[in-house]
């Protein structure tokens, strides 16, 4: 799968970035549907939380 999506990267590293984008599509669908409703209060935290987890994932810094 590496080498046909990435070649160049380590397999370890597109195996973080497609986890990464298969759990970012999860959040997103899951706002979309409704999924949070009655669960998460503060949707913007949430995301930003969530999102900020999933970059330090693959090895991504916020901006100074």
């Amino acid at each position: 799968m590496a080498a046909d999506l990435a070649p160049g990267l380590p397999p370890a590293v597109v195996t973080a970035l497609v986890a990464a984008w298969a759990e970012l599509f999860g959040l997103i669908s899951f706002e979309l549907f409704g999924q949070f409703d009655r669960v998460v209060e503060d949707r913007a935290a949430f995301f930003r939380h969530a999102a900020a987890r999933l970059a330090h994932g693959v090895g991504l810094t916020p901006a100074a």
